[in-house]
């Protein structure tokens, strides 16, 4: 046995700036998961701004690992689908609210389809 290696300890998990980039993962995934969901989409569009707040606070602290890098692209991901799927329910309400008001204008004037 050689006594003559140095012994480095392990880190002690207080790493600046680590739980930010592990919040901005999380905030991230669920920021994606939201924007599947229709209206709730906004909450996409929220969550994956603090995600990218938080990633930025993250390396600011001095972290720089692909943890960090990872939380700030799903939390990008997050808020570009969440405003894609946002426009799009919104543009869909519209569309249908808009055939509708013609089909119960047509209705009340007599011309049945």
């Amino acid at each position: 046995m050689d006594n003559n290696i140095p012994h480095t300890p392990a880190p002690s998990g207080n790493i600046p700036g680590k739980n930010q980039a592990i919040a901005s993962l999380v905030c991230g995934i669920i920021a994606i998961v939201f924007s599947v969901l229709g209206y709730s989409a906004i909450l996409s569009i929220i969550l994956g701004i603090v995600g990218l707040v938080l990633a930025s606070q993250s390396k600011k602290a001095g972290f720089t690992d692909n943890l960090q890098t990872a939380g700030f692209v799903v939390s990008l991901l997050g808020v570009i689908f969440g405003a894609v799927m946002f426009l799009f329910v919104v543009a869909l309400t519209g569309f249908v609210l808009s055939v509708l008001a013609e089909f119960i204008r047509d209705l009340s004037t007599g011309l049945h389809l």
